[in-house]
């Protein structure tokens, strides 16, 4: 018999959600950190690249699903040693 203490704890629909929605602004600030070296005028959106970076933010996000805190953990240490802006 195993007790409930010692079985994983079960993620609520509500739980995935959230952490999917992190995993899309993660993949987000990935996408941005690229444009913020290149000028927007440079840069000929072809629908090869803007599919790239759509498959990039939405495997972010389904990897946070899957993963959870394994996933988030270290994005969120980063966001918190980032200094504030102002």
């Amino acid at each position: 018999m195993t007790s409930e203490e010692s079985s994983p704890k079960q993620r609520t629909a509500t739980d995935v959600i959230k952490q999917f929605l992190l995993g899309i602004a993660f993949g987000l600030l990935l996408m941005l950190i690229p444009l913020a070296y290149i000028s927007l005028s440079v840069i000929k959106l072809q629908l090869l690249s803007v599919i790239a970076l759509a498959a990039l933010v939405l495997a972010c996000g389904i990897l946070a699903a899957t993963f959870g805190n394994k996933f988030l953990g270290p994005f969120m240490k980063f966001l918190e040693s980032v200094p504030p802006i102002g």
